[in-house]
This record gives C-alpha cells, structure tokens and sequence, in this order.
C-alpha cells in the first residue's frame, strides 16, 4: 500500500458488559504511525450495531473484536502485511483460552480445538498450520479484519442473521472473487464459558445461526451440519423406540424364537429399529472414548483428573447439542420474531 492505512476498530456489547481488558490489549498493540479510532457499541443485536459503526468508520481496515478479545500486539502489523495484496479483503487467526483456565473451561476449549469435536471449524479455537488462504470455516469475528471498500462495495452484515452474519458475508467476498487468509500468529485470547449450562446455549444457538444462514445462503459444502442434525434426531428417538418396544409385546416374542426364525424379527418394526441402535452406538461411544482420550493427553498441565470423564461426554454434546441447535433453527421459520433494536455508539481516538 502506498498511503498508510488507518484502522478502525469495532467492539459491540451489551450494556452492563465491560470493555476494560480490550481496550487495555488493545493499547499494546502495535500501532506504531497507524491512526486507530475505536467505535464501541452498546445494545442488544450486534449485526445492527456493527453495521451502524461500519457507517461511521473512517478507517481503510476494520478490525471486529468482542467485548473479552484480547488481541496480541503483532496482530495488525502482520495484518496489514496480508493486505498489501490487493485481493485479500479479509484477514483473521484464532480465538485461544486466556492463560489460567482451569476446570471444565479448560475442557470446552480443548473439545472445540479437536477436528474430532467440530472438523475444520477446529482452527479457529487453535493456532494451526501456515499462513493460507482460507474459508469462512476457519475464520471468526471475534478477531477478524476487513477491507473497508470491500465492505462498501458487496453491503454490510445482513441484520436478519445472527449469528453466523460474517459467514454469509466471507461467503459473499470469496463469490465476488477476493481472498480469505488466515493466519495463525494473528490471535486473541478470550475465557471459555463459564459453565456447562451456557456452553450448551452456546452449541444450540451456533446451530441455529447456521441452519438460519442456509436457508438465506444455500451453499452445496455446507450440507455436511446437516449430520449433526440427523444425529441429534436419531438420539432423540431413541426413547420413543423403546416405548415402542416394550409397549408392542416383540420383547415378549423375541424369547420364543429359535435361531432358524431370527431373521423374521427384522420384520417387527421397534425391534428392528433398536437393532440399529445397537449396532450404531457402540462403535460411537469408542470414538468419543478416543476423542476424550487423546483431547486428555494433549491438555497442558496442570490438569482435572476428572477431564478423563468429563471429556468424552463433551464431544457427545458438541454433536447433539449443535444438531439440536439446527432443528431449532428449522422450528423457527415456523413463528415470526419481532425485536426492538437499541443501540448507543461511541467512538474514541486509540492513537
């Protein structure tokens, strides 16, 4: 770039959430001969609010953040080197655990860092591989930069998703032709979820935020959440099935029949269809088992003993609890949701 560019940064929030620790990291940050204006952004729809300090931005990149990023001080400048190519309009890295989580934080991180857990979207919870051109799969906006004109020139995040807003948008920049990067020295650190309950809405409401982007974003490759849905369905089932077979009688008959008549219980519908269960959920439980074990052996010390149990069930919920977030997506275009948008702005000059 021939003129040094100006960066905006932006930081949406809820009222009573603080900023304190953000700005404090952001002060770090290297900066130096580079105008920074930072926009933070109370309210409750972080689409709407980013949009509104979008509009108002004067800087060449912008730079989102959430309330708890704590972004390193390389960031920018190896950012800026990425946009001396002219196609690159987005530039991101990971989001890693604050030092000193302990516990059952330490796990959620640790689960959503495995491919085992979540697949590619494993990168953006770990520092991984080279600099490389990337995918709306490996990027979140809790740490994301975005050429400005790009913004102007393909339209905002759209006010109807959240969240999953900047994946519909990534998508909209590779379909006009520009580059995604990714680069895993570009990183900020936020504190997992503070407990189970909270992780789980977490899970379900990423699924929702999918499922709603596909329905606006149809896209071939993303069929693949759609598994994690149908195995949320098929262990919701599973209950049912049970009723079905102890209420029917085949539990009764399955005593009298020899072993020249065993193939005539495929035919009893509950029979056959717990059948399927036995034979799916063993080989699963193993691979949960493994996830859980080898998650367990890469954590760093110190470390809970009872991440041993604590583990394999966590990777159980990342899938069912996700899938479960899909379904709920699919039962919300059933009913119409009607918000009221506040939002309060301010902008302050960083150096």
């Amino acid at each position: 770039m021939s003129v040094t560019p100006g960066l905006s940064v932006i930081i949406p929030h809820r009222r009573e959430e603080s900023l304190d620790e953000a700005v404090r990291h952001l002060r770090r940050m290297d900066a130096s001969g580079i105008e920074v204006e930072l926009f933070t952004v109370s309210g409750n729809h972080p689409s709407v609010q980013r949009n509104a300090c979008i509009r108002e931005s004067q800087g060449d990149i912008i730079y989102f953040l959430d309330n708890d990023s704590e972004p390193e001080p390389q960031n920018l400048k190896r950012a800026l080197a990425l946009f001396e190519d002219p196609e690159v309009a987005v530039v991101g890295g990971p989001n890693l655990p604050r030092e000193g989580q302990h516990g059952i934080q330490k796990d959620f991180s640790a689960v959503l860092a495995s491919p085992l857990a979540v697949g590619p979207v494993a990168d953006r919870y770990r520092s991984s591989g080279p600099v490389r051109e990337a995918t709306d799969r490996e990027l979140i906006l809790c740490n994301l930069f975005i050429r400005k004109t790009v913004l102007d020139k393909l339209g905002y995040f759209r006010e109807d998703l959240y969240p999953n807003e900047e994946n519909e948008f990534m998508n909209r920049i590779q379909s006009a032709g520009y580059k995604l990067m990714y680069d895993p020295e570009i990183r900020v650190h936020r504190s997992p979820r503070p407990d189970l309950k909270s992780f789980l809405r977490m899970l379900m409401g990423y699924g929702r935020g999918r499922f709603k982007q596909m329905t606006v974003d149809f896209r071939i490759q993303n069929c693949v959440f759609f598994l994690p849905a149908l195995f949320a369905g098929f262990i919701a089932a599973l209950p049912m099935v049970l009723i079905g077979f102890f209420t029917s009688g085949e539990y009764m008959e399955l005593g009298r029949v020899t072993l020249q008549e065993a193939s005539h219980i495929l035919r009893w519908p509950w029979t056959a269809a717990l059948l399927v269960y036995i034979a799916a959920l063993p080989p699963y439980s193993g691979i949960v088992l493994f996830a859980g074990s080898l998650t367990f052996a890469r954590i760093q010390k110190p470390r809970s003993a009872f991440s041993v149990f604590r583990l394999p069930f966590l990777f159980f919920c990342v899938h069912f609890f996700y899938g479960l977030g899909l379904w709920r997506g699919l039962f919300s275009l059933l009913r119409s949701e009607k918000k009221v948008v506040e939002y309060e702005l301010n902008r302050m000059q960083i150096c």
